[in-house]
């Protein structure tokens, strides 16, 4: 891949100092591109975005061995707010609204960053990706619907006019037909404003068919990594993230033993 914008150079990452979650994770997110990180629960996804956004500083998590570069300037030394004004904004999964607030207030909040002069044009353009949170911005945010907090989240980072989206697990728990609609704004986002996103998922088949490239982690590393045409054919990715086994049927990964999938990936 070209026009690297982000990347993360064999990192290892250690909480409290002792307890090791990540091992020699590489990645790249080139510009205007949509990458996604797939993996099993506990596999190490979520860590690494906060690796990148900064926000591991908050949950006494540190980058001990490795860097992480954005736009040729390293990352792992600066805290979370310094990591946002560079254009690195992180949707955090679980649809972290603030829930006292408007909706409208919600998006207000993230103009800050980028800020206030044009924020009438920047909430249009926000009502404009997702039509039905103009609908409700008077409204409080606490009591709007799971789906419509995940645009909330989504519009509040689109707010800031971000170079890379962190995305964690956006369709967690919502009806397919919300997923598509929160996934076609992820499209329109990356082709209009080539706006870079990492897209953490367990639902692999929607990633990949979002993505152009992809990386698959277990246990706290990387065991493989494509094009998504590529892992879409990989017998390991379809038995084990697409649900298919060998001979078709559908198939969990948590049907095989842990020790196999490993020898298989890293055989």
């Amino acid at each position: 891949m070209s026009n690297i914008l982000l990347s993360v150079n064999n990192i290892e990452v250690a909480y409290h100092g002792v307890v090791l979650v990540l091992r020699g994770v590489s990645l790249e997110v080139p510009g205007g591109k949509i990458i996604c990180l797939l993996g099993a629960n506990g596999a190490g996804k979520t860590t690494t975005l906060k690796a990148i956004s900064g926000l591991l500083h908050t949950e006494a998590g540190k980058v001990i061995h490795g860097d992480i570069r954005f736009d040729g300037q390293r990352l792992d030394k600066l805290g979370p707010e310094a990591i946002a004004t560079l254009g690195i904004i992180q949707v955090l999964e679980g649809r972290r609204v603030l829930e006292h607030l408007t909706v409208e207030e919600n998006l207000e909040v993230a103009s800050y960053i980028y800020g206030r002069v044009h924020l009438q044009r920047d909430l249009d353009r926000v009502y404009d990706y997702f039509p039905r949170l103009k609908d409700l911005r008077h409204q409080v945010s606490g009591y709007i619907s799971g789906g419509e907090q995940q645009m909330l989240v989504a519009g509040r980072a689109f707010m800031a006019h971000p170079k890379v989206v962190l995305m964690d697990e956006p369709s967690l728990g919502l009806a397919p037909l919300m997923v598509e609609e929160i996934f076609e704004v992820i499209r329109r986002v990356n082709s209009e404003e080539g706006t870079s996103f990492l897209l953490v998922e367990q639902n692999a088949m929607a990633a990949l068919d979002l993505a152009e490239y992809g990386y698959v982690m277990e246990t706290g590393r990387i065991v493989l990594d494509g094009p998504v045409q590529q892992l879409k054919g990989n017998e390991d990715v379809k038995e084990f993230y697409l649900g298919f086994g060998a001979l078709g049927q559908r198939k969990s990964y948590r049907e095989v033993k842990h020790y196999k999938r490993r020898k298989r990936w890293l055989g």
